[in-house]
């Protein structure tokens, strides 16, 4: 499929309890590059990530209220995650994240722009955390994000709606 027919095809539904086991895979596909890199075996990494994404499930359900939990669907197959909520003085993307195999596709560019367009519409800034080794920074950057403050290991952008 081609970057062009995969864009033309993204829709989003409601991610349901039946999501859990795609929920946690696209988690895990995100993250444990760094535990690799210190030599941790798979099996330790994948452990250690299903601990780490038990966690954020939790964390998440105490957090956020009134979040929005989608599956990305690329021609009707799952693709990724996006997890948004809409506050009263700002919209924040908790999640988002794809499989591999839909990565730098443009299908990410595509999700943040109609979050940018949403905030633009509501007069509200777009808002997110990031970890600062991401490759995504730059593409945050790019779409005009700016970091607002760093805690820990992690960046805070916003993306502000233009009067």
């Amino acid at each position: 499929m081609s970057d062009a027919d995969a864009l033309k095809s993204i829709r989003l539904r409601p991610a349901t309890s039946e999501d859990k086991t795609f929920l946690l895979e696209v988690y895990k596909s995100s993250r444990g590059d760094d535990l690799r890199a210190l030599g941790w075996d798979e099996d330790r990494i994948s452990e250690f990530l299903d601990m780490q994404y038990d966690a954020q499930q939790r964390f998440f359900e105490s957090e956020y209220k009134r979040v929005a939990d989608q599956i990305v669907l690329v021609k009707e197959k799952s693709a990724g995650r996006l997890f948004v909520e809409r506050r009263d003085h700002e919209i924040r993307c908790i999640d988002v994240a794809l499989l591999p195999e839909y990565r730098n596709t443009g299908i990410g560019t595509l999700l943040l722009r109609q979050l940018q367009d949403e905030a633009q519409r509501a007069g509200k800034p777009l808002r997110l955390q990031i970890i600062r080794f991401s490759r995504a920074v730059n593409l945050l950057e790019r779409l005009g994000f700016a970091r607002t403050s760093e805690t820990g290991p992690h960046f805070q952008m916003e993306w502000l709606a233009r009067g």
